[in-house]
């Protein structure tokens, strides 16, 4: 075989050998390593901007603020005048409507702030006949009012039934003084096809002054979807 063609299929071999080597390794053929394989998250991060839900067009079907003259006023011993007059006793506990803006809500919020009496442990704001629907919920903000820091107590919504039985507690929150305020919408699904009583009422604890505890229902309705 000729000597120069022997040599130059040895370069050519050497060339080709050298190209085979320097090219890259194509994506397909690379492998992560297990260690750093990439961890799918399995929550949202908490700096993440979650769309809001949607609430579907509804009626108030019970205004518990501008129905508060129509209610039984108690305070667990006694009835009470419902609205009295202004210069009236108070001190077996009252309901008053606000000016909003005095707590820090919009104008126009409507909103009521309740107060037990001095001689009793709780008051009770008890409203006409309602019959509930099966998708009714109870809606409503509570806290307590700037002017009682040391507020301690329950709000709560109980109810008589048709035969006259009172269920007590139905559902509460209780909220201490310097806490977020607590936004309820709660299922009445429950009583559906009922016709009740329903009882807004607030229970300080501890024995707490009357005048420590002065409870904000803020836009407290039954609100009930449309079909």
């Amino acid at each position: 075989m000729n000597k120069k063609f022997i040599i130059a299929s040895i370069v050519l071999f050497f060339v080709l050998s050298c190209r085979v080597l320097a090219s890259p390794p194509s994506p397909a053929a690379t492998a992560i390593p297990p260690s750093q394989t990439p961890q799918i998250p399995t929550a949202v991060p908490s700096t993440a901007t979650l769309a809001p839900t949607s609430t579907p067009a509804g009626i108030i079907a019970l205004d518990f603020v501008s129905s508060l003259c129509n209610a039984q006023w108690m305070n667990g011993s006694q009835h009470l005048t419902a609205c009295p007059p202004n210069g009236a006793d108070h001190s077996g506990g009252y309901a008053l409507v606000i000016d909003p803006t005095t707590e820090g809500l919009p104008a126009g919020t409507p909103v009521f702030l309740t107060i037990a009496g001095i001689y009793s442990d709780a008051f009770f704001l008890r409203y006409p006949t309602f019959k509930v629907h099966s998708t009714d919920r109870f809606r409503a903000t509570v806290r307590c009012q700037r002017a009682s820091p040391s507020c301690n107590l329950d709000f709560r919504l109980e109810y008589y039934d048709a035969n006259g039985k009172y269920h007590s507690p139905y559902a509460e929150w209780h909220y201490v003084a310097g806490q977020p305020q607590i936004n309820v919408d709660f299922d009445l699904s429950s009583l559906a096809d009922q016709s009740v009583d329903f009882v807004l009422a607030i229970q300080p604890e501890n024995g707490g002054l009357a005048q420590n505890n002065g409870a904000l229902w803020i836009a407290p309705v039954i609100y009930r979807p449309n079909p």
